[in-house]
């Protein structure tokens, strides 16, 4: 429980002050994602003319929670990695993973019974989980980008004797950042634990008793 205790105490400062990022990243994936939906909607005929009518069809049964959570944890694993690039990859996720929700949406919409509303509805039960831990992961990204640069920077300024004493005064100085990364990241994990039985068997059939289609 001590454990339990420590985690959420730490999980709770992490979001609170990185709100700023986490919000600014959210922004940013409902914005790609409504302008890629809005400027794809009205080219979509050719596209639909050349898909057979099964591309309407679900992946419900298809693909399983295990599946699902384990490609996106590894995806949100290969960016926290690849973020020590300058953060890059984390902006890049984001953008790409709105303009791609877009595009399907604008696809699909004209498969579905109640077309837009539908694909909203769909999405909503997983996404507000997996597009959270989406966002979080990213954020974690960022971080330990932002702690591989204050941890270089107080080698440089270190005053100990010895590369070992240097090492471990920077990161004692720094560590800040990279624990809330790791948080962060750790977080995003339970969401992406939530999310996946959630698209795999609920979001579907939920939709569509909603709308009773």
């Amino acid at each position: 429980m001590e454990i339990i205790t420590k985690f959420k105490d730490l999980l709770i400062d992490s979001l609170k002050e990185n709100k700023k990022m986490i919000l600014a990243f959210y922004a940013i994936f409902l914005i790609t994602f409504i302008l890629s939906a809005a400027l794809a909607g009205g080219h979509m005929e050719n596209v639909i003319d050349d898909t057979p009518d099964s591309a309407g069809g679900s992946k419900d049964g298809n693909v399983t929670a295990t599946e699902l959570f384990l490609h996106n944890e590894l995806g949100g694993i290969e960016v926290y990695i690849a973020s020590i690039l300058f953060g890059i990859p984390a902006i890049i996720v984001i953008i790409y993973n709105g303009v791609s929700l877009g595009l399907t949406g604008a696809l699909l919409s004209h498969f579905m019974p109640k077309g837009w509303i539908q694909y909203i509805i769909y999405l909503i039960p997983h996404g507000i989980f997996e597009f959270t831990a989406m966002v979080i992961q990213s954020v974690a990204g960022i971080l330990l980008f932002l702690f591989i640069v204050d941890f270089l920077k107080g080698l440089i300024r270190s005053e100990k004797n010895g590369f070992k004493e240097k090492v471990i005064f920077s990161y004692e100085e720094n560590n800040k950042r990279f624990i809330q990364s790791l948080v962060l990241m750790i977080f995003g994990t339970i969401l992406l634990l939530i999310a996946a039985p959630i698209e795999a068997y609920v979001s579907i059939p939920l939709s569509n008793f909603i709308l009773g289609v």
